[in-house]
């Protein structure tokens, strides 16, 4: 059970979520509860002309205000059921007009009983109480009918703050889920990438010792860098071409010339832009890992990756040349997982260009706000 539903579950919490707007609808209650009691007393006859006798009873003038306010927030958790339960069909007008004559019915024969036990209680009528000696069918109807009208003033304000509750937690869970689908899209990525470096380390060890105690070195603060972002769905630019910088030289080790890696920043004096610009953590990396791993690496035909930005500066390109390994299927999985990461985080699409020659994916670069 959510914090917030247990919230609603107080006792002013009990009907819509806001303390404070319950207990000035109490206030409201009693008021109308009161008023209608005096109106009920000096505009019917039997009563008036007893005012001055014990014609006023202080305890129903004690306990009116409490009963009517019970009877109110009874009606407006009613309506709470309503709108949780059945949040299409009871917004329909014929359902909120029979709603509010509901309230009416209720409120008429309150004000009636409240009439009955005023007469029983002062003794100003000697004959049956339940049938009325005096025309009081008009006051009270009156009296109703001003009090539907606040009444249903409030329903309405009640059903548009429950509404409006409702949208704030669904959002809240929507980023929720979120934030749990992109953690899990992350966490599809590292175990690939270990498993990829552990390999090419157990190679290194048999070739070239020295080697492999740098590649060691350099994967060590590969994965340093990886267990830092993982927890963030966003890392700057700046971050992101240096840790890609790091996880090039790792493949270099392993593949030496082959690979060759090339960086072309904007024309611009001062890049401290890319610190304010946004990608998907690991995202360069991925794109790095899929052309490594589809692509024919070589003397004959090295593998040339290029990271370049576009003309508006909207976009980060990832461009690799196609040398592509025989009997290599792709699933296209690392790409699909971006593409969800840039939906899920900024309702973005990521650009593919496939050409005969070369390979192009573009990033959208993303603002915190």
């Amino acid at each position: 059970e959510s914090a917030m539903a247990k919230k609603r579950l107080g006792f002013f919490e009990g009907i819509n979520g806001y303390g404070f707007y319950n207990v000035l609808n109490v206030v409201l209650f009693a008021l109308m509860s009161e008023v209608a009691y005096v109106g009920i007393i000096f505009y019917t006859d039997v009563l008036k002309r007893c005012i001055d006798g014990d014609a006023f009873s202080f305890l129903i003038f004690i306990v009116n205000p409490i009963l009517f306010s019970l009877l109110c927030f009874g009606l407006l958790r009613l309506n709470t059921v309503f709108n949780s339960r059945y949040p299409v069909t009871y917004y329909t007008s014929a359902r909120m007009l029979g709603f509010f004559l509901l309230i009416g019915l209720s409120f008429w024969g309150y004000n009636y009983l409240m009439y009955v036990a005023e007469v029983y209680a002062t003794g100003t009528d000697g004959g049956n109480p339940f049938v009325p000696t005096e025309p009081i069918w008009l006051q009270i109807t009156s009296i109703t009918l001003v009090q539907l009208v606040i009444m249903c003033l409030i329903t309405i304000n009640h059903t548009a703050r429950y509404t409006i509750m409702l949208y704030k937690e669904g959002e809240e869970l929507k980023q929720t889920q979120a934030r749990a689908e992109i953690r899990a899209l992350q966490t599809q990525l590292n175990p690939h990438f270990l498993f990829n470096s552990l390999n090419t380390l157990v190679s290194e060890i048999d070739y070239d010792p020295e080697s492999a105690k740098k590649f060691t070195i350099d994967l060590a603060g590969v994965y340093r860098y990886i267990l830092q972002k993982q927890d963030k769905p966003l890392v700057s630019v700046y971050e992101e071409l240096g840790f890609l910088q790091s996880y090039v030289n790792l493949n270099q080790i392993r593949v030496g010339d082959s690979l060759h890696y090339e960086c072309i920043y904007p024309d611009r004096s001062n890049l401290d832009f890319l610190q304010e610009k946004y990608l998907p953590s690991l995202s360069l990396q991925l794109l790095v890992e899929n052309a490594l791993k589809h692509n024919v690496i070589s003397a004959i035909k090295p593998l040339h990756i290029q990271v370049g930005f576009s003309e508006n500066l909207e976009y980060l390109v990832v461009t690799n040349n196609v040398n592509p390994k025989k009997n290599v299927h792709s699933l296209g999985t690392g790409l699909n997982n971006l593409a969800e990461r840039y939906r899920l985080l900024a309702d973005k699409k990521i650009v593919v260009e496939k050409t005969g020659k070369f390979f192009i994916v573009k990033l959208p670069m993303l603002d915190l706000d």
